[in-house]
């Protein structure tokens, strides 16, 4: 495949993709971090969906769109910023409300159906690269883009952590391996019966992602790992992946939502999900 012209330069077009729910403080640091990206900005593009917001955010982030717009450098421009609005009348009253148990399931499919109207609005035919990116994710390598398209796989995710000043831990627990006993443990489960990670209510015997960093003494960043489901923490989907089929299901789809329902979907296609265990980038706290 050719990703690059013959001076080197890449030729693709990437579509990075952010859902925003009352964000609006995460909005100039998410900015920041993006226009550091080294990948050529006349081949991105950024899409959003805010949904369910009272805090500003919508126009937070037609303001940042604006400035960028009449502002910035020929050079530092993006190919274009979309954004788009849609309401679920979802809420939970604070942030560790969302990260509740009893509540994933409902809110993942809130999720799953705010990520396909943010994709069938924003995808167009020039995007060759997917990347869900999260409004929280908000520290990763200026190079992150040129890396993981460089991988040259249909799905591929870093690691997503979380640090302090002093102590860092993993963050996104929705990357992961079925194992021998995980799939022992869905034959015991009704057709319908959703799965979440990372629970201690609902133990599924899968080995997560967040765990796999430097295992068996391996430190290469670019150490890659097949993986079941992904997250969609920060996450580069082949655009085609998409144009063949795979959504976010907001129904059980082999025992999965969301962005883990993405991956079972793509597998079912014939497509290969892969992960980087050492690669880091770094969740909002």
């Amino acid at each position: 495949m050719n990703t690059t012209a013959e001076d080197g330069e890449p030729t693709e077009h990437v579509l990075i993709v952010t859902p925003f729910k009352e964000s609006a403080h995460l909005i100039e640091r998410y900015f920041d971090s993006v226009n550091r990206l080294t990948y050529p900005h006349r081949l991105i593009s950024l899409g959003f969906l805010v949904s369910d917001s009272k805090d500003g955010t919508v126009e937070k982030l037609q303001d940042h769109a604006r400035y960028i717009a009449s502002q910035q450098q020929p050079w530092e421009k993006f190919h274009r910023i979309s954004i788009f609005q849609k309401d679920f009348h979802y809420d939970l009253a604070t942030n560790e409300d969302r990260h509740a148990f009893n509540v994933q399931i409902q809110r993942r499919q809130i999720m799953a159906k705010s990520r396909n109207i943010l994709l069938n609005s924003a995808l167009t035919e020039e995007i060759s690269w997917v990347l869900w990116l999260d409004g929280d994710v908000l520290e990763y390598p200026a190079t992150l883009l040129e890396e993981l398209i460089g991988m040259d796989k249909d799905i591929i995710v870093p690691n997503c952590y979380w640090h302090s000043y002093n102590e860092e831990g993993g963050y996104d627990k929705n990357n992961w391996q079925e194992t021998p006993e995980s799939w022992e443990f869905q034959k015991t489960l009704q057709p319908d019966d959703v799965l979440v990670e990372g629970y201690p209510e609902l133990i599924t015997h899968r080995k997560l992602m967040i765990d796999m960093r430097h295992e068996n003494g391996q430190t290469d960043l670019y150490y890659a790992v097949p993986l079941d489901a992904v997250g969609g923490t920060c996450t580069l989907v082949r655009a085609q992946v998409h144009r063949d089929g795979a959504i976010f299901p907001a129904f059980p789809f082999r025992h999965q939502v969301e962005t883990e329902g993405l991956a079972k979907m793509a597998t079912a296609l014939g497509y290969e999900i892969w992960g980087l265990p050492n690669y880091l980038v770094y969740h909002y706290i």
